[in-house]
């Protein structure tokens, strides 16, 4: 079931012909086609505007006395690193350091030690498999004309923030434009690599907008695709995710995922809910009241319905900060020439940045 939330897989039939990039099918009445110039995509977020933050869950006791451990193993841990892999180098900019160490940050480890359940040989061995990753596949390095192919049309990508400052992750399945697996995978990863770049302090999840309105079999993926997908996820990006909001899902989508849902592991299906757009927004929590836990915060749903994936759009998003075309109030629609643009200028900025700091720590050691 997971595999069919995403927006990759094969082109659907021409028979079934979805729009363009930046286009609703004419029978598609609940956001309308607008004419307005081309908006850039918001990467940034002002670290000291107001709002509220998602805030990490603490570390048990024991979950600390696990992070202490790992800490202190970290020297053996970065050491005898594989080299870049034949097939990875025709991707990646090589000119991009690796630094490892900077990206073993205290927060990351605490990643590791929560997704492994404070298991102290279980997160040590997941962390060295994600560095002899990195340092074999680069995926910080990813160039953007490596990867250019799958965000042509626009059907999955970064651009703003939630109410919690989490970077949004836009996906739109009935634009699919390619079928192999593993150029649909290096979209995936650069685009998570981009979004965790500019997630202000405090934050550590992306939010996934899934506008489910055209959904159907013919653009899910293959099993084994999907599974290299959420396994990417699972080890490489763990206690990344927050929360997967399908928009407007067919009524069979909703019959699918209630048949499967008991099955789904717990964690999981708490992060996975349903939007109507077109309901009337309900009363929401405090935002600060949602703790950084797998366990959400109570659905914004009568008291009878306590327990059902259908939540508000106004609980995790501000209308007027979502796009358009995933019925918010945003005029923003995709345009890969302006979008491109500013995914250049971003990959640049984070080349120079990785350079400039590699010189300083250099210089600081000699």
């Amino acid at each position: 079931m997971m595999r069919s939330l995403f927006g990759f897989g094969k082109p659907e039939d021409s028979s079934l012909a979805s729009p363009s990039a930046g286009e609703k099918a004419s029978n598609d009445s609940a956001v309308s086609q607008v004419t307005a110039p081309a908006v850039a995509p918001i990467f940034d977020i002002d670290n000291n505007a107001a709002g509220p933050v998602h805030e990490t869950k603490p570390l048990s006791d024991d979950e600390k006395s696990v992070f202490d451990r790992i800490k202190a193993d970290i020297p053996e841990l970065v050491k005898n690193l594989p080299a870049v892999e034949p097939e990875a180098q025709k991707y990646v900019d090589m000119e991009v350091p690796l630094d490892i160490e900077g990206w073993l940050s205290d927060e990351c480890i605490a990643r590791y030690v929560r997704a492994r359940k404070g298991v102290y040989e279980d997160t040590k061995r997941a962390l060295r498999k994600t560095i002899e990753w990195r340092a074999a596949t680069r995926p910080h390095a990813l160039r953007p004309d490596a990867v250019e192919i799958e965000s042509r049309t626009g059907k999955m990508y970064f651009n703003g923030f939630d109410k919690m400052a989490r970077p949004i992750i836009y996906m739109y399945n009935h634009r699919q434009n390619t079928k192999d697996a593993d150029s649909q995978i290096r979209w995936v990863i650069y685009t998570m690599e981009a979004s965790i770049r500019h997630m202000r302090p405090g934050v550590e999840k992306v939010i996934l907008a899934v506008d489910a309105t055209h959904w159907s079999f013919s653009n899910s993926v293959s099993i084994g695709t999907a599974r290299k997908f959420l396994d990417t996820l699972a080890n490489h990006y763990p206690e990344r995710l927050s929360h997967a909001i399908i928009f407007n899902p067919p009524k069979f989508f909703v019959a699918f995922y209630s048949l499967l849902s008991p099955f789904v592991d717990p964690a999981t299906r708490a992060k996975v809910a349903f939007v109507n757009p077109d309901a009337p927004a309900l009363e929401q929590p405090d935002a600060n009241a949602e703790a950084e836990a797998d366990t959400p915060a109570p659905p914004a749903v009568p008291v009878a319905a306590s327990n059902s994936p259908w939540i508000a759009l106004e609980k995790h998003f501000e209308r007027d900060q979502l796009e358009v075309d995933c019925y918010g109030n945003w005029r923003f629609q995709y345009s890969h020439d302006v979008f491109w643009e500013a995914v250049e200028a971003e990959f640049a900025q984070h080349k120079a940045g990785m350079l400039q700091s590699t010189t300083v720590a250099t210089a600081s050691s000699s």
